[in-house]
């Protein structure tokens, strides 16, 4: 098992992430015996009934899709700890993907102004992405994410023996998250990945562990620079307007990692016309994520709720959209004032 720190100093808070295989049945034992309290994806509760806690005070399973990413359950989940007896200094752990994680963290930020939180991704768009870096948040009114906080976790624990229950579907709807870091700050990492494309669709155990926390150690510079987004953070946000954009159209039949693998390339795409990106790194980009089996194109189903979604996307103020890109030589770049129609007209 190998680990990374996430070392905010501005919160004065650090965390470690632990990356390795096997090694999650013990840790969730030892939460549960010291009183912790769970929120488990219940698809992987039945998955996995082995390691997941019996006792039914302690544990809140949860029905994870985004139509259930709301403040009604976060307020289900608050009523779970308050009648089962949680106090300030209870810890709560989070067991499942990015829409569990997401929402028991926000939860936890929540409950009595914050009680100590741990993070058990168990798809690999959670391992890459959403357990990392303290962004909460559920849904409002269709808007991905539009109500949460930022919250750090005080662990997280990736462990790889999850990985073998994802359909092919599920694993490339996380895997678009590492393509995407590569793409806006590392270069070299890029060039494992490509080099790789076998072992990563084999799922070969010693490349997903060095390559999820890579992703992890990477993501980690950013938020210790930048926790809340407000400057360099932003370049996380690639492939992500355009994806919030086609998940919103195509009513989240569209997984996310799937639409932020077409948003890479349509937003590459306006970075290429207007002079941001060069041709090569347009090319390796597109090439890659077809290599990697992903679609690379969308057509919209109404125009005016794809311009709503992304007008009303988190990264929008009044001048336009803020939009990160690769950049040339994957020299992230973050473009302001897109208006949101230009984006819209890359597809038509």
């Amino acid at each position: 098992m190998k680990c990374t720190t996430v070392n905010i100093t501005s919160q004065k808070t650090k965390y470690k992430i632990y990356v390795g295989s096997g090694f999650i049945q013990n840790r969730i034992e030892d939460y549960a015996n010291d009183n912790a309290f769970f929120i488990v994806d219940e698809k992987v509760a039945s998955l996995y009934k082995n390691i997941i806690p019996s006792n039914s005070k302690r544990v809140f399973l949860f029905k994870a899709n985004e139509r259930n990413k709301t403040l009604l359950n976060v307020e289900k989940m608050l009523k779970f700890l308050k009648n089962n007896g949680a106090l300030r200094d209870s810890t709560l752990v989070a067991i499942g993907g990015g829409i569990t994680g997401d929402t028991a963290a926000f939860t936890a930020s929540l409950y009595m102004r914050g009680i100590k939180l741990i993070q058990i991704p168990t798809t690999l768009l959670s391992m890459l992405d959403s357990s990392v870096g303290g962004k909460t948040g559920v849904n409002l009114q269709g808007i991905k994410n539009n109500i949460g906080t930022f919250y750090q976790p005080k662990e997280v624990l990736i462990d790889c023996y999850f990985l073998n229950s994802l359909t092919n579907k599920e694993y490339l709807n996380g895997f678009a998250e590492a393509v995407k870091i590569a793409a806006v700050q590392d270069k070299e990492f890029f060039s494992y990945i490509e080099e790789n494309i076998k072992h990563i669709l084999d799922r070969k155990k010693s490349v997903m562990e060095k390559l999820i926390l890579k992703s992890c150690m990477l993501k980690a510079q950013v938020v210790e620079q930048d926790e809340k987004e407000s400057g360099i953070r932003k370049l996380l946000n690639f492939g992500h307007t355009v994806a919030h954009g086609i998940e919103s159209d195509s009513k989240y039949r569209v997984h996310h990692g799937y639409a932020v693998a077409m948003g890479m390339v349509y937003e590459s795409q306006y970075a290429l016309n207007n002079g941001y990106l060069d041709e090569e790194t347009f090319n390796k980009i597109k090439n890659l994520l077809m290599k990697l089996k992903y679609p690379i194109t969308y057509t919209p189903k109404d125009k005016e709720k794809m311009l709503l979604a992304i007008s009303k996307d988190k990264k929008a103020g009044k001048d336009g959209i803020s939009m990160a890109v690769a950049g040339s030589n994957m020299q992230g770049v973050i473009i302001n004032n897109v208006k949101p129609k230009e984006i819209i007209d890359l597809f038509y």
